[in-house]
């Protein structure tokens, strides 16, 4: 059947597991009361971006992948790959940018 359906499912898998990082960056930046200066905070609103944009990416790379499933085309096989190359990056980006949230603070 072809490598999209093994797509799908690490693509919904890397979704699932950024909403996670989103969680953990939210609940360390809500920690923060609300006289904080802005730059305090500036990290966490960081790394809120890099993941929310990835978890995006990660729905759009899995609403592609069902869309080959449901009709499978060349063009669509080739997106999903593709997709799914640049959902893994920026997976890799979002997991840099809140540890260096997290651990250089």
């Amino acid at each position: 059947m072809g490598v999209v359906p093994e797509i799908f499912g690490a693509a919904a898998g890397l979704a699932g597991l950024l909403l996670v990082f989103l969680g953990v960056s939210i609940s360390a930046f809500q920690s923060y009361g609300g006289d904080v200066p802005p730059v305090v905070t500036a990290g966490w609103r960081r790394a809120g971006a890099w993941i929310l944009s990835a978890f995006l990416l990660g729905l759009v790379t899995v609403a592609v992948a069902l869309a080959w499933l449901l009709s499978p085309s060349r063009a669509l096989r080739d997106s999903a790959v593709v997709l799914f190359s640049v959902e893994l990056a920026a997976t890799a980006l979002a997991a840099i940018v809140t540890a260096r949230a997290v651990l250089w603070r």
